[in-house]
């Protein structure tokens, strides 16, 4: 019986901590904008700069993305690890709240891999009109 609650407690813990661990670590909670007022006085110099912040946001975010798979695979172990040994059915009425803790948790994890997914288009789009004004312009040459 022990070993049946050590296992529900490792897949609460792993299933709940995880879909709690907020991936938004970019900073940049600001929806991008893809064409800004301004963008035509832009120099050379500025257009690199931009750009190369939208490649960092874009890094960011699709480390977010990836994260928030492997905690998305990681609730689902956990879940399919308890109920297979048996530890979900052996706490009984002790965990009354770990459906919705679980559910929670995943809901979390969606809503940020969702966020993550929204940055990193905003930030490709914003850096291909960047790319497309940088070539407009003749920088580099």
């Amino acid at each position: 019986m022990t070993q049946k609650i050590l296992i529900l407690l490792t897949a609460l813990s792993a299933a709940f901590f995880t879909g709690c661990n907020s991936t938004g670590s970019s900073g940049s909670t600001a929806m991008i904008q893809v064409n800004k007022m301004g963008d035509g006085n832009m120099t050379c110099e500025q257009i690199m700069a931009e750009t190369n912040q939208m490649n960092q946001i874009l890094g960011i975010a699709e480390g977010e993305m990836r994260n928030a798979q492997v905690l998305g695979m990681t609730q689902s172990v956990a879940i399919t690890a308890a109920a297979h040994s048996g530890a979900l059915a052996g706490a009984g009425s002790s965990l009354p709240y770990f459906g919705s803790a679980i559910n929670m948790a995943g809901s979390l994890n969606q809503m940020n891999q969702q966020k993550a997914e929204e940055r990193a288009e905003a930030a490709f789009n914003r850096r291909s009109v960047l790319t497309g004004m940088y070539a407009a312009k003749g920088c580099g040459r």
